[in-house]
């Protein structure tokens, strides 16, 4: 018999049900009752030009501070070369191990928040997205950061089944 508690039980229940158009909030409370976050949010990417992409927010539990609109340029770091080129989810403990490659440390660090996991998805060889959680400095130990593989075949289901994720305007933000 399944548990009903069970964070993985309760997500694959979410799917089976009728009437859904975003599987991002129940992705969201499996990584909360897996690993846990303050922030919580879901990007996707498309190639802009040459080594540069192109990443909009598709869902956040966190409308006032990380809103889901508008499309954001992403610049060669050596982030992008981890989450990207080599697939390997980033995961910083501190503002100064983040500080340089994310922009937008200074808000991070002002809403009180200092650990961040970026979780990148690939479907069929492509980078679809990351799945980013954000919480206190020094949040991210060993035994959670051990947990993120269990986020990876939701999060891709959650980036393939919701809308969110299919209706970005994909603009030339060059222009």
């Amino acid at each position: 018999m399944l548990d009903a508690a069970d964070p993985l039980n309760q997500f694959t229940d979410v799917v089976a049900a009728e009437g859904w158009t975003s599987l991002f909030p129940a992705l969201e409370e499996f990584s909360q009752a897996k690993i846990g976050h303050i922030l919580f949010s879901c990007s996707v990417f498309q190639k802009a030009s040459g080594t540069t992409w192109v990443a909009a927010r598709v869902y956040s539990n966190d409308e006032e501070n990380y809103p889901t609109s508008g499309l954001k340029e992403i610049l060669p770091t050596r982030w992008t070369e981890l989450v990207i080129a080599e697939r390997k989810t980033f995961v910083a403990n501190s503002v100064a191990e983040f500080a340089d490659v994310l922009a937008d440390h200074a808000k991070i660090e002002s809403l009180g928040l200092g650990s961040v996991v970026n979780l990148p998805i690939f479907y069929r060889g492509e980078f679809v997205g990351t799945v980013n959680l954000l919480h206190k400095p020094g949040y991210y130990t060993e035994s959670r950061e051990a947990k993120i593989p269990t986020l990876v075949l939701p999060s891709l289901l959650a980036f393939q089944a919701s809308k969110e994720a299919k209706e970005v305007d994909w603009v030339d933000i060059s222009k």
